[in-house]
């Protein structure tokens, strides 16, 4: 068994497999997979071979996170899959070699399957909150869960942030202001942080992953100022039917959460049809601001696991001050993209 990492020049191997039931759909899409694996240092594809013929594959991405003030290296495994028997240790084995630390956010049955029994440690999971959604009803509408659906779609009816401005501000000071721009620059990191755990990237880094020019997904930065200071920023991933808040930071709660609420208002003004938004969200603070404004529990939180490869984890098991973002690693890089194109070697 030898490992090779992912080229352009690779992608024909990739296609061997494309007609197993466990090739990730992504991987039909090239130009996604040679950016997110060959365009940076940040994150590549290892390519496992078996006398020349590929028996798997497991992307991992490097992040940097910090836990109460201190820099924590961490690597997310993505497309993960053995199309042979028998490899999927040396997969665990080479991940968890990538970094200190290793991380799931999300995950299948899987997965989880294995990191219970590698004794990796789950924390609390994270809660989903959503605004606009759309609920799609199966069955006879009579049956439970469809008049589940109904009753909550009656209790959360769609919302219109633009609406709201004036009492978002109420909440965030009058001074607060969002400003979208096309690219990210050092003065809008925060230099303080009020959550014990967050992403805390290079400027290279939130440039590559969510790059304002990409065909097949569609970013938007916005910019959080409050009166001339700038206190923080929101990236969003923006399609027809749906808004989700891939990323965002600030050195104040408050600020940060109706900072977010401004940029989702100043991309819906123009809406026809109510787009549902999506946001992931521990910090108990920037719940109560988002449920105030039109967003609502999703009753399915997304589990949140860590492993190291010595020693005991640098955090408490309470996640209550943490920031966690939804789109990290390829949460939110999954078919179909936007540009609705296949592209197969050419």
């Amino acid at each position: 068994m030898e490992f090779i990492r992912y080229t352009p020049s690779h992608y024909e191997l990739l296609l061997q497999r494309r007609d197993d039931p466990h090739f990730p759909q992504a991987f039909h899409h090239r130009e996604f997979v040679d950016w997110y694996y060959t365009s940076s240092g940040h994150c590549h594809l290892a390519l496992f071979l078996e006398k020349g013929e590929l028996a798997g594959c497991i992307g991992v991405e490097l992040m940097r996170f910090e836990s109460a003030g201190r820099p924590l290296q961490v690597a997310a495994s993505n497309n993960h899959v053995a199309f042979l028997p028998g490899i999927g240790g040396l997969q665990l084995l080479y991940w968890m070699r990538a970094a200190p630390y290793s991380m799931v956010f999300g995950g299948s049955q899987e997965t989880h399957a294995i990191l219970r029994q590698h004794r990796w440690h789950y924390f609390p999971p994270v809660p989903i909150l959503l605004a606009n959604r759309k609920w799609t009803y199966h069955g006879h509408p009579w049956h439970w869960r469809n008049l589940v659906k109904r009753g909550v779609a009656l209790l959360w009816p769609p919302g219109h942030l633009a609406e709201e401005r004036s009492a978002i501000r109420r909440q965030g000071g009058e001074s607060l202001q969002v400003r979208e721009v096309s690219r990210l620059e050092a003065e809008m990191l925060p230099r303080v942080s009020p959550f014990h755990f967050r992403l805390a990237p290079s400027v290279d880094y939130l440039r590559w992953r969510y790059d304002t020019t990409l065909r097949f997904v569609h970013y938007r930065l916005f910019c959080i100022s409050n009166g001339l200071e700038q206190v923080g920023y929101v990236i969003v991933q923006e399609s027809q039917e749906r808004i989700l808040v891939s990323q965002c930071d600030g050195n104040d709660v408050l600020l940060l959460s109706c900072g977010i609420l401004l940029a989702l208002a100043d991309l819906t003004e123009h809406d026809r049809h109510p787009r549902e938004m999506q946001l992931s969200c521990c910090h108990p603070e920037m719940q109560r601001i988002f449920l105030l404004f039109g967003f609502h529990n999703s009753f399915h939180p997304r589990p949140f696991v860590m492993g190291a490869q010595r020693g005991e984890l640098p955090m408490a098991h309470n996640t209550r001050h943490w920031l966690v973002n939804f789109d990290w690693n390829d949460n939110g890089l999954r078919p179909p993209f936007s540009d609705r194109e296949n592209h197969y070697g050419g």
